[in-house]
């Protein structure tokens, strides 16, 4: 224990330093760039580092956010960080733009006070026409440098517009499934969380329904895995065409899928799982192109709606063990629990 804080000691002693000389300081993302060069244990993040510093003396702000999140974050939050970063540098650039326009209308304000005293002492038409050609010669200095915050901010807000859309493209990326087309586990999990019946709310305030495709198993044992791919997706298409905007659907794992019906009754739920069931009963999969498509694929399903004295977890157990008594009784059912 004692040479492991050893360690960390002497690696402290080496990541400050070099924290104080690069260009993000003391900031913890720095500290976890510089702390991991020196440890030594991410043999390419001290290789990039060790490149760029060939190639400048400091790393920038921007230059340590991009290795930090190259090499010490996840995918996701790797594109989050990237545009965090660009979110900073734009918000430095505008902040540049705004002193250099604020400094020239304060030099500006101080010679139109001048202007004003050299009009009340000129006494000839040329004294007049040089102090007014001085004047017209700053007036333009300005005008350049309002026109070009103005360019900034209207870059800037292109760029915020960009980023936003790039910020959702992730967010959306990271809580949606790419094989359905569905939320994935984590989706579901945010979701339902948003719906979950406020204190008072009535029985039925949020219906789930869990399916499952049957015998999936014996679809990727006799066809291949690609055939299985195809036959989540079309599951997952066949949800979404039933759903439409009622509810929210997810791929709750492997095979299984889950919706979440807000504010509505049972009897729609049950319908709902219905039209799921029959669509994808009477939906064909094409194995290869010029090949025989493949039918016979089947879901069971099963409903449950809230009850107030329970919490989430009860209810997706009740919707759980109601679509595995659908398999007990034959598969290709929809089991409503009675609760």
């Amino acid at each position: 224990m004692y040479e492991e804080d050893d360690r960390d000691v002497n690696v402290l002693k080496h990541v400050l330093p070099l924290m104080s000389r690069h260009a993000a300081g003391y900031h913890p993302i720095s500290y976890a760039v510089w702390y991991e060069y020196v440890k030594g244990a991410h043999p390419e993040l001290r290789q990039n580092v060790d490149d760029e510093l060939k190639r400048q003396e400091r790393l920038t702000a921007g230059l340590t956010y991009s290795i930090y999140s190259k090499h010490l974050v996840a995918p996701a939050e790797q594109a989050l960080m990237v545009a965090r970063t660009n979110l900073l540098e734009l918000v430095e650039q505008v902040k540049q733009a705004v002193h250099e326009a604020d400094r020239d209308t304060a030099g500006f304000d101080i010679r139109l006070t001048e202007f004003q005293r050299e009009l009340a002492a000129a006494t000839t038409v040329e004294d007049m026409g040089g102090h007014v050609s001085s004047m017209r010669l700053e007036a333009q200095r300005v005008s350049d440098g309002f026109g070009k915050l103005s360019t900034q901010l209207e870059h800037s807000k292109d760029e915020v517009r960009h980023l936003t859309d790039e910020l959702h493209r992730i967010r959306e990326d990271a809580l949606t499934d790419a094989l359905s087309g569905l939320l994935n586990r984590r989706g579901f999990d945010r979701e339902l969380q948003r719906l979950a019946p406020k204190e008072g709310a009535q029985d039925g305030a949020l219906t789930v329904i869990m399916l499952d495709i049957d015998h999936f198993k014996k679809v990727n044992d006799t066809y291949g895995h690609p055939l299985g791919d195809r036959v989540i997706a079309a599951v997952g298409q066949s949800i979404r065409d039933c759903l439409g905007d009622v509810g929210v659907a997810a791929r709750y794992g492997g095979e299984e899928f889950a919706v979440l019906l807000p504010s509505q009754p049972i009897e729609i739920a049950e319908s709902v799982a219905q039209s799921i069931r029959q669509r994808v009963e009477q939906g064909r999969i094409r194995r290869r192109q010029g090949e025989e498509p493949v039918g016979g694929v089947t879901v069971s399903a099963g409903v449950a709606a809230w009850h107030p004295d329970e919490d989430l977890a009860s209810l997706i157990e009740r919707a759980d063990r109601a679509l595995y008594a659908s398999k007990r009784a034959g598969r290709n059912r929809v089991t409503v629990d009675a609760q």
